[in-house]
């Protein structure tokens, strides 16, 4: 009888979670905002997307703690404990509800935007951005981490769409013409002094290397920089260096690219951008034509540069400009965003959202993806 009992008992469960899941469908309400309706699978999409955000602010808080210490002892790596954490003033879960609330303001602000013609994409920009949506779900894992907390990829496609409509929104207000517009004197006068120009000679030790082979390497790269400082042109020296021949080197013909293909761009190394330099200093505060001979931070290897003038390559401005824009002004975009959409009337179901629990979010499947390719890697 009892064990009857035992298999009745957990029969009723398993109806009572199918009815449960039944009755919390996908396509669901969880929020009405300005009587646009935000299904339970995009809530669910921006509280994932928002604890993810959240813990990174967490990881920033703690490494910057650690570099605050003044005793500087070895200690063990410990998992973060992210629910225990506050992050401005409030609780980690908190913190990230709230977020996420903002987030599902954000796409109704969008969405109003969309309606009413202020901003539009493309077919072929929704095409850009719905190809990267797949890239970032199917090759970067993301799967691993929405698909198993019950977001499918078309609820994180349509999400990611609205940051396309939010860059969209973002160059309509700053661009050449738009509301804020950001004059091209403003932009210019970020770009030198955020970036510069230099001819980029990088030359690795060789595994195992002794003093006297780092010397060597040292002594032809500084008879190199003797070469350029005597009027040689870099060209000639790059192709001599990398064992190029002349005769079969050629440029590609370029109407709209740099007038110099030797070039490279290099930004303040404290600028979140893809041109980031750890000499970036080093390099600014030389004269045109000047070079310098640095090794890296990894002692790996030593880096040959000659600064050249970014002002005088109508190119680089115009190249830059949206990285320029954008370390300019986001932090004034969100803030301006965040004020229109602050008084929005919000019904919340929460029937519905209070079944979302920060705390549940499971992440397990993504960090065993990363654990089996690190793993991979050390085998190589």
């Amino acid at each position: 009888m009892k064990t009857l009992t035992k298999i009745l008992s957990a029969f009723l469960a398993g109806c009572m979670l199918i009815t449960l899941c039944a009755c919390h469908g996908k396509d669901e309400t969880a929020l009405t905002i300005e009587d646009e309706k935000i299904t339970s699978a995009l809530y669910l999409n921006a509280l994932i997307e928002c604890d993810s955000e959240a813990r990174g602010r967490v990881d920033e808080q703690i490494a910057a703690a650690k570099e605050n210490e003044t005793e500087n002892t070895e200690e063990a790596e410990e998992e973060t404990d992210y629910y225990s954490q506050t992050i401005d003033g409030l609780k980690f879960a908190d913190y990230v509800k709230a977020e996420a609330l903002e987030r599902c303001k954000e796409y109704v602000f969008y969405e109003k935007l969309i309606k009413d013609g202020t901003i539009k994409l493309e077919d072929a920009e929704i095409t850009t951005a719905e190809s990267y949506a797949e890239a970032y779900w199917a090759q970067y894992g993301y799967a691993y981490l929405y698909e198993p907390n019950g977001v499918s990829f078309e609820t994180y496609k349509k999400a990611f769409v609205y940051t396309y409509y939010s860059n969209a929104y973002f160059n309509h207000l700053y661009k050449e013409g738009g509301e804020k517009e950001v004059s091209q004197k403003d932009l210019k006068a970020n770009m030198l002094e955020n970036y510069t120009l230099a001819y980029v000679l990088t030359a690795t030790y060789e595994e195992n290397s002794t003093d006297d082979q780092k010397a060597e390497l040292k002594k032809k790269l500084e008879g190199y920089e003797k070469r350029l400082k005597d009027g040689e042109d870099f060209e000639t020296i790059y192709l001599e260096y990398n064992g190029i021949n002349p005769e079969e080197h050629t440029h590609e013909e370029t109407t709209d690219g740099p007038k110099d293909q030797h070039a490279t761009i290099l930004a303040d190394k404290d600028l979140e951008s893809n041109y980031a330099n750890a000499d970036f200093d080093s390099i600014y505060d030389l004269k045109f034509g000047e070079t310098v001979i640095i090794e890296n931070e990894g002692k790996t290897g030593l880096t040959l540069y000659v600064k050249l003038d970014i002002s005088k390559d109508a190119y680089y401005l115009k190249a830059l400009t949206d990285e320029i824009l954008y370390e300019m002004k986001h932090e004034e975009f969100e803030t301006f965003v965040k004020e229109q959409t602050k008084d929005y009337k919000v019904d919340e179901n929460s029937f519905a959202t209070d079944r979302f629990d920060v705390e549940d979010i499971d992440y397990s499947e993504l960090e065993a993806l990363y654990a089996s390719a690190n793993a991979a890697q050390q085998q190589y």
